[in-house]
């Protein structure tokens, strides 16, 4: 028997692992990309739908937020068994990240960026449920 009481605490630590310092690749922590990324393009929303393994918009993608997000799309499964559901009860899971860029810090050159995740996931019952997290960055120039 599925057990969807879990499925808001799944949301959250999908939403909360993806914008911590856990996620890095490369060179790099993988939220320090977005804020370039956002800083560069003007685009501030991102979508990724984490079964149908689609992200966008194409002007935030980089080598390093795609890698990312197959390792998490990849991962998805782990986060909901760990949370005691069970996989096949889960019709959608999509997580929308926000950024707003804040001072460029002087001293060092780096951009100063909040990043806010919203993750949403549909059971088989159609009920929703809804994780959020927020971490503040400040992300280094690219040399």
């Amino acid at each position: 028997m599925a057990r969807y009481k879990v499925l808001p605490s799944v949301a959250h630590n999908f939403a909360h692992s993806f914008v911590s310092l856990m996620n890095y690749v490369g060179r790099d922590y993988v939220m320090s990309h977005f804020i370039r990324r956002v800083k560069l393009t003007g685009t501030r929303r991102f979508h990724f739908d984490v079964l149908k393994r689609t992200v966008g918009p194409v002007e935030l993608l980089t080598s390093p937020i795609l890698k990312s997000c197959e390792s998490y799309a990849k991962d998805f499964g782990r986060f909901v068994t760990a949370g005691g559901a069970a996989l096949d009860s889960i019709d959608s899971a999509e997580l929308v990240l926000q950024v707003s860029l804040g001072r460029l810090l002087s001293k060092s050159n780096s951009l100063h960026g909040r990043v806010t995740a919203t993750m949403r996931i549909v059971d088989d019952r159609g009920r929703e449920h809804i994780g959020r997290a927020s971490e503040e960055y400040d992300a280094a120039p690219l040399r």
